[in-house]
């Protein structure tokens, strides 16, 4: 098996598609949610992740086979494969004269109907494979393309609208999933490296620990206020409370959490960021909402519930973060309902993006659905983006969910958001998070 390590994202330029009646949109987007949901927990190791994407973009498409292709310099090599392909693992393949190739140049999802006829294939490797018919999609990362997901048929003309638009959908949302596997298993491998390490890692391990107990026995946390903004008169409806760390230690907000997940602290960490958040509920205007983030563990936590009494509730959102699988919905969603029976709100944050995605919207049923940076980030630039979001905007109508786009940084986003018809938006462009 080829294990390629190179981070993928992905987006497109293709012109966007002619609209599906409201009911076949929602249907198929709820079939490509599914699909996501079980790619992202397919587990941390890379190859079973694009293993899983392969296999999905098969069965959604009704394809013969699928294959997540990677390039490697004027290469196209099969990363993960299956159905009629699936014994191609390994392929390696001209970038020039493929209809992969021209997908990456193009940025667009290709389709062809007859690889006999088409000149833009390699109709010798179309042979190889058995194939008569294929949908490329391309992978993006920082936005340079560096791989296609395609899926194949052996009958001519097997692809339409339908499948075109699945792939393309499908193909917008798997990046993200697979970053995080990546991640993941480079994390596991920094830690295998790192046990050897003999004294130098237990002096670590207590310099860790150290930091943490400094700060949360010092009172050295805070809350940066970032306002969230209605886009069609442009008032400020809410904030969300990001935790801020003393700058001494030069430590992203992202490691202190993970070091406080590694040594069993996550609880404490996140109850001292919730209670120094919501003591600016009192400083922000009487009609705003204060929005905290919260892990479905702490959120089921009887300290957090007495932290929030006699807190009003109806002004409080709990942002319900997650980047592995949640073991028990069951639960989980008890403790949420019983919050929102007092009046509090629930938003899944991260929505788009790993396991804090989509299939928390479905089983988690929330108030409000925060859109991922990954899916603003081109909003303006790529269509098929544009896409998915108006998709997920009748998504949240269609729960009575309210939609709120994270990391507007432009005002080509905004506008483009604003057009869409999505309700609400945060990030730089509409105001930095700022400590009170």
């Amino acid at each position: 098996m080829v294990h390629d390590k190179k981070l993928v994202s992905l987006s497109s330029m293709r012109p966007a598609a002619p609209v599906m009646a409201e009911e076949d949109a929602v249907a198929l987007l709820t079939r490509i949610v599914a699909a996501q949901g079980e790619i992202a927990s397919a587990g941390p190791d890379p190859q079973d992740v694009v293993d899983a994407i392969t296999y999905r973009a098969q069965e959604l498409t009704r394809s013969a086979g699928a294959v997540l292709e990677i390039r490697d310099g004027e290469q196209m090599r099969y990363w993960s494969a299956s159905g009629i392909a699936g014994n191609q693992v390994g392929l390696v393949l001209p970038v020039a004269g493929s209809l992969s190739g021209q997908c990456l140049e193009e940025g667009r999802v290709l389709r062809c109907d007859d690889s006999e006829t088409d000149p833009r294939v390699n109709r010798e490797a179309c042979r190889r494979v058995g194939l008569r018919a294929m949908l490329v999609a391309p992978l993006y990362f920082r936005r340079q393309a560096v791989g296609v997901l395609k899926v194949v048929s052996t009958i001519p003309g097997a692809y339409g609208e339908t499948e075109q638009r699945t792939l393309d959908q499908l193909s917008a949302l798997v990046a993200a999933s697979l970053y995080r596997a990546i991640e993941h298993a480079q994390m596991r491998a920094a830690l295998e490296h790192r046990k050897g390490q003999g004294d130098r890692e237990r002096q670590q391990v207590m310099e860790a620990r150290a930091r943490l107990e400094a700060v949360l026995e010092g009172g050295q946390l805070s809350a940066a206020l970032q306002p969230i903004v209605r886009l069609d008169d442009g008032a400020t409806v809410g904030y969300e409370a990001l935790a801020r760390f003393p700058v001494e230690y030069d430590m992203s907000t992202g490691r202190w959490f993970e070091e406080a997940a590694r040594h069993g602290m996550s609880i404490e960490l996140e109850l001292a960021a919730a209670r120094v958040a919501l003591d600016q509920l009192a400083r922000i205007p009487s009609d705003a909402y204060l929005a905290i983030n919260v892990s479905p563990e702490t959120v089921c936590s009887d300290r957090l519930k007495a932290l929030l009494e006699a807190r009003e509730p109806h002004r409080l959102v709990l942002e319900i973060t997650e980047h592995t699988p949640v073991e028990d919905y069951t639960r989980l969603n008890a403790c949420l309902s019983a919050l929102q029976a007092v009046g509090m709100r629930i938003a899944v944050d991260d929505t788009g993006a790993g396991f804090a995605s989509l299939r928390h919207v479905l089983r988690l049923a929330p108030d409000i659905i925060k859109l991922d940076v990954t899916l603003v980030r081109e909003v303006d630039q790529r269509p098929r983006m544009q896409s998915l979001i108006a998709a997920l905007l009748t998504f949240a109508r269609g729960t009575r969910a309210e939609l709120v786009a994270e990391g507007v940084e432009t005002a080509q986003q905004l506008e483009t958001l604003r057009q869409l018809g999505v309700p609400y938006a945060q990030g730089y462009h509409l105001g930095h998070p700022r400590v009170p």
